[in-house]
C-alpha cells in the first residue's frame, strides 16, 4: 500500500508542476512549488526501502520432500498419451 502511495504521489506532484508551467502561474510560486512537490515526493519515499525489503522477506515456506517424492510417484503411474498434433 505505501508503494501505491509513493507512485500516487509522485504522480500528482508530477501533474501539479507540469500545470504550473504550462498555466500562465505567478513567476514567485514556481520554484516554491517546485520545492513543496519535490519536497512532498521525498517524504513519501522515506519509507518505501522499508516497505520494498518487507516485500522481498516475505517467502514461501519450504516444499517439503516426502510430498514431492508423492507427486513424482504419481506423475510416474500416469500413462503417457501423444500429441493431438504429433509433436
Amino acid at each position: 500500500m505505501l508503494c501505491t502511495f509513493v507512485a500516487v504521489t509522485a504522480l500528482a506532484c508530477a501533474g501539479l508542476l507540469a500545470a504550473a508551467a504550462l498555466v500562465p502561474a505567478p513567476p514567485a510560486v514556481l520554484p516554491l512549488l517546485a520545492v513543496v512537490c519535490i519536497g512532498a515526493s521525498m517524504v513519501a519515499g522515506h519509507e518505501l526501502p522499508a516497505a520494498i525489503a518487507g516485500l522481498r522477506r516475505t517467502r514461501r515456506a519450504p516444499l517439503d520432500p516426502r510430498a514431492l517424492d508423492t507427486l513424482r510417484g504419481q506423475l510416474e503411474q500416469l500413462p503417457e498419451t501423444q500429441h493431438p498434433l504429433g509433436f
